[in-house]
C-alpha cells in the first residue's frame, strides 16, 4: 500500500504535477476515495500524463491485497492463478474497449463523434471505467453527455465494483463470480 502510493506521487511529480497535487492524488487513489484540490478533478490538469498514471493505480489499488502478498513471498502463480484477478481486468478491458467504440462512434453510423480520435475515446473511457469500478470518483469528462450504451455499463461498474481485500467499493467482483456460479 505505502509503496504503491509512494510510486504513484513519483510518477506524478515526474510529469510536472506540484508534490501537494501529486500527494493529494496519490492519497485519494490509494483510499480510492476520490479526493482533489481541484474543482475539476483530474479534468483539470488536462493532461494524458496525468490520466494514464492514476488510471493505473487505481485499477492496481482495486486489486486483492492479498496477491500483492503473494507476490512479495514470491508465489507468482498463486497471485496470477486468481479467478477473481482475471475476471476484474475482464470486466475492465470489455467495458474500456466497448465504451471506446460507442464514444468513438465506431460501430455506428452516427456522425457524431465525442473525441477527436479513437486514442482519446480510448484513454477517457479507461480512465472513467478505472474510477466507476473502484468507487474512487474522479472524473476528466462529463460521462453523462455519452450515448446511453456507455452510461448503463458506468452504471453497471458502481455496483460490480473491484477486488474483494481492496480500498474499493461496490458489490464487490468475487461476490458478482459466486453469484453467477450460483445461478
Amino acid at each position: 500500500y505505502l509503496a504503491l502510493t509512494v510510486l504513484e506521487a513519483m510518477l506524478l511529480l515526474c510529469g510536472g504535477m506540484p508534490l501537494f497535487d501529486a500527494l493529494i492524488h496519490s492519497f485519494g487513489t490509494a483510499g480510492t476515495g476520490g479526493f482533489s484540490n481541484k474543482t475539476l478533478s483530474v479534468g483539470a490538469y488536462n493532461d494524458p500524463y496525468f490520466e494514464v498514471v492514476i488510471g493505473v493505480f487505481m485499477l492496481l489499488f482495486g486489486i486483492n491485497f492479498n496477491l500483492y502478498y503473494f507476490l512479495l513471498l514470491r508465489h507468482f502463480r498463486e497471485a496470477l492463478a486468481s479467478e477473481e484477478l482475471h475476471v476484474y481486468l475482464g470486466i475492465v478491458a470489455f467495458s474500456t474497449l466497448t465504451i471506446t467504440a460507442n464514444i468513438a462512434g465506431l460501430y455506428t453510423l452516427n456522425i457524431l463523434h465525442l473525441y477527436d480520435n479513437v486514442g482519446t475515446a480510448l484513454r477517457t473511457a479507461f480512465f472513467q471505467v478505472s474510477s466507476i469500478v473502484t468507487t474512487t470518483g474522479y472524473a476528466t469528462v462529463d460521462f453523462n453527455l455519452w450515448p446511453t450504451y456507455s452510461r448503463v455499463v458506468i452504471v453497471i461498474l458502481t455496483f460490480v465494483g473491484a477486488c474483494a481485500g481492496s480500498t474499493a467499493g461496490g458489490l464487490k467482483v468475487s461476490r458478482v463470480i459466486i453469484f453467477f456460479k450460483a445461478a
